[in-house]
């Protein structure tokens, strides 16, 4: 009996080259289309970053901004780099229930311990029953904001311990230093804080800028620096709408002489992502602009 063997062919050399070309050419386009995938999602990702930074910081500063008074609710401005602006920011309200020529008793709404715990006592402001102005009384190191019995501010019409929000009571606070002149019990009040925002260099991204936050108390001698949001190029600026109002408001890039006819500002963000995306020689942008109007303001 005769067995048969039958032959066995393999892959020529010719046909292994051609099958590893193949493979080659198609490993690279995948490998391609894989680092454009990664790099276009790295560039999103990167603009989405400067875009929460330009937000962020929207978010933090229209809420002190659109508390000031639109006269003597801006203590100072950089009116050289436009860097920097200092307002006085209310964070509590009530009403005057004594004059004394040394101090003022106040009477204060209801308000979160976090939010008087965590600010800065300044100073107090009275309104003026005929001019509608608000006259302040910027706090020294030695003035005091102390709670007091809430009986102390029983009177005709006032009681703000029956004022309750959320379980709170209203308070009596007594404050120094003198009051402005002409100040009257049942005048509207509230006390503030100076807040300080600034463009400056970064203490986290060099070369950029940061934007920080101060809150102020006593004559500048109790104050807290932080550090919001960053980064930001070095363009960011404030620019100011003024008085009197247009049916199409046009924005000064100049500061004015006159600080009490400001009533709102533009803030330009050139919010930044924190890094640079591979291929790319710089870090991606989101140019914002903001508008924040005052609303503590009288009709001129």
């Amino acid at each position: 009996m005769r067995s048969h063997t039958r032959s066995r062919r393999g892959f020529s050399l010719v046909e292994i080259i051609t099958a590893l070309t193949i493979l080659a050419i198609i490993g690279g386009a995948m490998t391609k289309m894989l680092l454009a995938q990664t790099r276009g999602y790295q560039y999103d990702s990167g603009g989405r970053r400067s875009r929460t930074a330009a937000r962020s910081a929207m978010n933090i500063m229209i809420t002190d901004l659109r508390m000031v008074q639109d006269n003597g609710g801006i203590d100072s401005i950089d009116a050289t780099n436009n860097r920097w602006i200092e307002i006085r920011t209310p964070y509590v309200f009530g009403v005057v229930c004594e004059v004394n020529a040394s101090y003022a008793m106040l009477g204060l709404v209801p308000v979160d311990s976090f939010q008087t715990v965590s600010s800065k006592y300044a100073g107090y402001a009275v309104r003026d029953k005929t001019t509608g102005v608000y006259g302040y009384s910027a706090a020294g190191t030695s003035d005091t904001i102390k709670v007091q019995d809430v009986s102390k501010c029983h009177g005709p019409g006032y009681y703000p311990d029956t004022a309750t929000v959320s379980g709170r009571s209203g308070i009596v606070v007594k404050v120094t230093p003198a009051p402005p002149a002409g100040t009257a019990v049942g005048d509207p009040a509230f006390v503030y804080q100076r807040v300080r925002y600034e463009f400056k260099a970064s203490g986290i991204y060099a070369n950029r800028l940061g934007l920080y936050r101060k809150i102020m108390g006593r004559a500048n001698t109790d104050s807290l620096w932080e550090e919001l949001v960053a980064p930001f190029s070095s363009t960011a600026r404030f620019r100011y709408f003024v008085n009197p109002s247009n049916y199409r408001d046009t924005v000064s890039k100049t500061a004015p002489t006159n600080l009490n006819t400001i009533r709102g500002f533009q803030i330009y963000l050139p919010a930044e992502s924190s890094d640079t995306v591979p291929g790319h020689t710089a870090p991606q942008y989101a140019n914002t602009t903001t508008a924040v109007f005052f609303k503590n303001t009288r009709v001129q």
